[in-house]
């Protein structure tokens, strides 16, 4: 399996991984290959961080925008695409927001539950909303149809399971019948007034009242009453998306690096993936120091070169100058058999149908449309021949 045929066949690229080994560049660079194929490609970063603006090089570009990076633009930074390449960034709130708008009908219940204090609290407080929201836009994005490909760029490791796990959780504290029996008693008093406080939840709710007042019972209990109508809808879009990411129309990638720890995580990852079905279709190992070029092997190199700088430089430099060199070249084909040796040993750790994409290590930072195309170039076969 190369990163060509997933780029090329796949409707939703899911990547994963440790933090600071370069998902985002990874996601960026997949998208500009899906661009040269032809494909309408969206990269979808749910990543809080401003990595995909940064690698990218878009000024201005913040949380909730959605950005077209033109052919023509593109095609002059050096990439050779036949579409332009859409990016965004996951906007809790407004993906929140925009998934009431479409599933409340009602103009009244949903200005409500946008209105509700608590729906501010769900958008930005609770633990999980963004992954939850996350799950939602994806839906949405895939069943719209408006790109044949959606890349989605996932926080590091835990927090990018998250992403999987954390739209359950969410549903089952809305949906928890505790909160209905703690909450009736509020709903009662924004109705009744507090004389008719139902015995069966009144106590507790006094006590919390005590501490958070009232009002703040009564919104929450307001605000899960309005919900309690899209739970169904809810959980049923999740369900949908589990099951999409399960077929063959999606993929998972797994990013890391050689360092030990890095490679750690990769196969928990991994391990937690295909517990849910979900095996990796390719782990991409970045940053790998590549073999440096041999140096040549007639005998004399060394004095021969030290010669020849010395007609440029005083002699003792040139020795220097040289001796520098060659250690430099030592050190850079240590660590890249340290290198080799590492990929060799994540590549036994995993299992046999899984594919070990290497990197190479470049000689500069991501930071622009330049930048991923070289990577580009490094990581596809396509990209080579150019």
């Amino acid at each position: 399996m190369t990163l060509e045929s997933l780029t090329g066949n796949r409707r939703i690229l899911v990547i994963m991984g440790p933090g600071g080994v370069g998902k985002t560049t990874l996601a960026a660079t997949l998208g500009l290959e899906a661009a040269r194929q032809g494909r309408r490609a969206l990269v979808l970063t749910i990543d809080p961080a401003m990595r995909l603006a940064d690698a990218l090089g878009l000024g201005g570009f913040s949380a909730g925008d959605h950005h077209m990076l033109p052919k023509d633009t593109l095609i002059n930074a050096g990439v050779p695409v036949t579409t332009p390449l859409f990016v965004a960034m996951l906007d809790t709130g407004r993906s929140l927001s925009d998934l009431i708008t479409r599933e409340v009908s009602d103009p009244n219940r949903r200005k409500r539950i946008l209105e509700n204090p608590f729906f501010e609290r769900l958008c930005h407080d609770l633990a999980g909303s963004r992954e939850y929201a996350a799950m939602e836009e994806i839906y949405h994005l895939h069943t719209r149809g408006d790109y044949d490909l959606l890349i989605v760029d996932t926080p590091p490791t835990i927090h990018g399971l998250d992403f999987l796990e954390a739209p359950d959780r969410i549903l089952d504290v809305l949906e928890h019948d505790g909160y209905r029996w703690l909450m009736r008693p509020a709903l009662l008093t924004g109705k009744l007034g507090l004389k008719i406080l139902d015995f069966s939840g009144g106590y507790v709710v006094r006590t919390l009242s005590r501490f958070t007042g009232i009002r703040f019972l009564k919104d929450l209990a307001a605000f899960i009453d309005l919900f309690s109508g899209l739970m169904e809808g809810f959980r049923q879009r999740a369900s949908e998306l589990r099951s999409i990411l399960t077929t063959d129309a999606s993929a998972f990638l797994l990013v890391t690096t050689p360092d030990p720890s890095r490679s750690e995580e990769c196969r928990y990852l991994n391990r937690r993936l295909s517990r849910r079905h979900l095996a990796p279709g390719a782990v991409v190992v970045n940053r790998v120091t590549p073999q440096p070029p041999g140096l040549p092997a007639e005998p004399e190199f060394s004095k021969k070169l030290t010669r020849a700088l010395a007609e440029e430089m005083p002699p003792g430099d040139a020795q220097a100058a040289v001796a520098a060199m060659l250690s430099a070249h030592q050190m850079l084909a240590d660590l890249s058999e340290r290198d080799r040796e590492r990929l060799e040993e994540l590549r036994e750790s995993l299992p046999d149908h899984q594919e070990v994409i290497s990197v190479p290590l470049l000689e500069e930072d991501v930071h622009d449309i330049a930048g991923l195309e070289l990577m580009r170039r490094a990581v596809t076969t396509k990209g080579k021949e150019q």
